[in-house]
């Protein structure tokens, strides 16, 4: 029985992560307004056997193409809501990351047979993911990235890899999260790395590296057309990186503020990692360098890429911690625990973990936060809907869609993306009163309001005559006369 019940190092790691998780599960399904969108999307994916590629929405920009690269994230979210609630969904996002960090030290493990470094710098790299545990599709991403790393170095270094895995693994990356090019940027620093080594490192990669990197590539951008608008995610995903109005407008898209404390443990990883490197008496594998450099470029231009690179350092750094097993008394323990560990198999606790937490979480249901989103709002107008279109708060969007579609379109919802530049500076444009703000109002039909009752338009449309017909501490909801 102790082979089956004493837990391995890694999974101590996967209880850690999973519990760290959980703890955290209110904060990652209130922090933001995506969620609730993304739900509304998998319920339209469920009722009608595919999302919609035009906008159904939204009364601003309806019928307007849409593409829906998310949409098998959101089909998974609301089957799992439907059934167990936001708690399955927390199950979810704590399984997905623990996995993903799992994944990462295994890898690791295998390629440095170094555990407590390798643990060491996995639990460093999951602390600088977790500046980003939101849950929303990306943790799809973060587990797909940590399983293509693997794949993509099993290839590099020559052992045995079945090709069609990658197409198939972007058939489903590229329906889930628009991250999906994620998975390019690690063949594509592949790609120069083997470059690299063929024009200064002759005889360095294996034979056919190249064509193989080159087929899996080709074959993988093939799988992402396999979507309900084919080539149109590609543009649509670029055409919002590319933008810079809707880039800058984006909080967790502006470049991490060391300033803050919360970032602190990104600088840190960071300073490690140049430490790492200095130390190590060889060098890094080109396409290694590439990618670790590149990554860590992405995480300093902006804060969102935190997520990935706290899944990529620790994947490249583990090639830094060879040099440790050098440290005899490090190597005595390390020798000990490897004796102990080649007995057990840790099956149970993975399971036994989930079982756990889900039961725990049964006695106490997680909730939307009436503090961030106007639940008790939502829930009067249900009694009371408004005449004519809305004008809405950004970040409720998604809410509001979740709860009111199809009776009542938003005005706009956190997806800008879909609404463009133009349009969302229409809507900066009034919630900051700029000229011609009311002219944006009765352009759009806008014939009631729902906003948080400290906003200067507040009080710009009560002064223009509008009735309060709703106000809580979080909502206030207002009508033309």
């Amino acid at each position: 029985m102790r082979r089956y019940l004493l837990p391995r190092l890694q999974d101590i790691l996967f209880l850690g992560l999973f519990a760290a998780a959980i703890l955290l599960a209110p904060r990652m399904l209130n922090i933001d307004g995506d969620l609730p969108r993304h739900l509304a999307m998998g319920r339209y994916a469920w009722q009608h056997g595919l999302p919609p590629t035009t906008d159904l929405f939204s009364h601003t920009n309806s019928g307007k193409p849409f593409a829906p690269h998310e949409w098998l994230a959101g089909a998974i979210f609301y089957g799992i809501e439907s059934v167990f609630g936001l708690n399955g969904l927390a199950l979810l996002a704590a399984a997905l990351l623990a996995a993903t960090f799992t994944l990462i030290y295994a890898s690791g493990l295998d390629r440095s047979g170094q555990r407590l470094p390798v643990l060491f710098v996995t639990i460093f790299g999951a602390a600088v993911s977790s500046l980003h545990w939101i849950v929303r599709p990306h943790l799809f991403t973060m587990l797909l990235l940590a399983l293509w790393l693997t794949l993509v170095e099993r290839l590099r270094v020559g052992k045995p890899v079945r090709l069609w895995l990658f197409p198939l693994l972007m058939v489903f990356w590229a329906n889930l999260h628009g991250e999906f090019i994620a998975g390019f940027l690690v063949l594509g620093a592949a790609l120069a790395g083997w470059g690299w080594e063929q024009l200064f490192q002759k005889n360095e990669s294996l034979p056919g590296l190249g064509k193989k990197l080159g087929l899996v590539s080709v074959l993988s951008f093939f799988a992402t057309l396999i979507n309900p608008v084919g080539m149109r995610i590609w543009t649509t995903v670029l055409g919002y990186v590319n933008n810079s109005y809707l880039i800058s407008h984006t909080n967790e898209t502006q470049p991490p503020n060391f300033q803050e404390p919360g970032f602190l443990v990104l600088l840190a990883l960071l300073a490690f990692s140049l430490f790492l490197l200095a130390i190590k008496k060889r060098p890094l594998a080109a396409g290694q360098g590439v990618l670790l450099a590149g990554f860590t470029a992405m995480s300093l231009l902006s804060a969102r890429n935190v997520h990935l690179y706290g899944v990529v350092a620790p994947f490249v750094l583990v090639s830094t911690l060879a040099e440790s097993r050098d440290f005899e008394p490090l190597g005595r323990l390390e020798m000990l625990i490897e004796q102990v560990e080649s007995r057990l198999t840790g099956i149970f606790w993975p399971v036994a973990i989930f079982l756990f937490f889900g039961i725990q979480l049964a006695f106490s249901p997680l909730r939307f936060d009436a503090t961030f989103y106007p639940v008790e709002a939502v829930r009067w107008l249900k009694e009371n809907p408004q005449p004519g279109e809305m004008f809405n708060a950004f970040d409720w969007g998604g809410y509001l869609i979740f709860n009111l579609w199809p009776e009542k379109r938003v005005f706009i919802d956190s997806q800008t993306d879909v609404y463009g530049e133009a349009f969302t500076r229409q809507y900066e444009q009034v919630i900051t009163l700029g000229d011609g703000w009311q002219n944006i109002l009765m352009e759009n039909r806008v014939r009631w309001a729902i906003l948080p009752p400290d906003w200067p338009l507040v009080q710009a449309l009560q002064t223009a005559g509008w009735r309060t017909v709703y106000l809580d501490r979080t909502a206030i909801v207002l009508s033309v006369p």
